[in-house]
C-alpha cells in the first residue's frame, strides 16, 4: 500500500519506533475500497550518528520521515486496524501506479519473523550465534593443533 502522510510522532529519543498516521492512496494487493481508509502504523527510526542494535531491523533515517509524503509500506490487518508488517518502507514523493517493491503470494504467506524486515526468533539468533562460536573455537583448536604437528 501506498499511504499519504499526514503526521509523524518521533520517538523521544533514537533509536525507537516512530507513528505515522495518514490515508490509503494506493492498494496494489487486497482490497481497493481500502482506499482513504485512516491509518496509523510504526516505522523503526534513527538518527544517522546512532549506534543501532543489530536486530536485523530496516531503520529509517528521521530526517527521510520527516519530509515523507507518501510512503509505501506492507499493512497487515491488526485488531481494529493494521500494523507494518514488514519494515521495508520507502518514502516516496508522490503516489506511484505501481509498487517500489512487490510482495509475492510466497512472502505473504510467510511466517511473520519473515516479513518483518528481518526481526527473527531471538531463540534462533542465539542458536545460530552459538553454532558459529562452537565452529570457530573447533577450527582454531584444529589450527593449533595442525601448527604445534608441522613444527615438530
Amino acid at each position: 500500500m501506498q499511504v499519504t502522510v499526514e503526521r509523524v510522532e518521533l520517538p523521544p529519543t533514537t533509536p525507537g519506533d516512530a507513528v505515522v498516521t495518514g490515508r490509503i492512496a494506493r492498494v496494489f494487493r487486497g482490497s481497493p475500497a481500502l482506499c482513504s481508509t485512516p491509518v496509523s502504523f510504526t516505522v523503526p527510526v534513527c538518527r544517522e550518528a546512532d549506534d543501532c542494535p543489530l536486530d536485523g531491523t530496516i531503520w529509517t533515517l528521521i530526517e527521510m520521515l520527516e519530509t515523507a509524503r507518501v510512503m509505501e509500506v506492507f499493512l497487515d490487518a491488526h485488531g481494529e486496524g493494521f500494523r507494518n508488517a514488514s519494515y521495508d518502507n520507502h518514502v516516496l514523493p508522490a503516489p506511484t501506479d505501481t509498487p517500489m517493491r512487490v510482495y509475492t503470494e510466497e512472502m505473504a504467506r510467510a511466517p511473520i519473523q519473515r516479513r518483518t524486515g528481518g526481526r527473527y526468533d531471538p531463540r534462533a539468533e542465539r542458536r545460530e550465534l552459538l553454532l558459529f562460536g562452537a565452529l570457530s573455537i573447533i577450527g582454531l583448536a584444529v589450527f593449533c593443533w595442525a601448527l604445534v604437528r608441522w613444527s615438530s
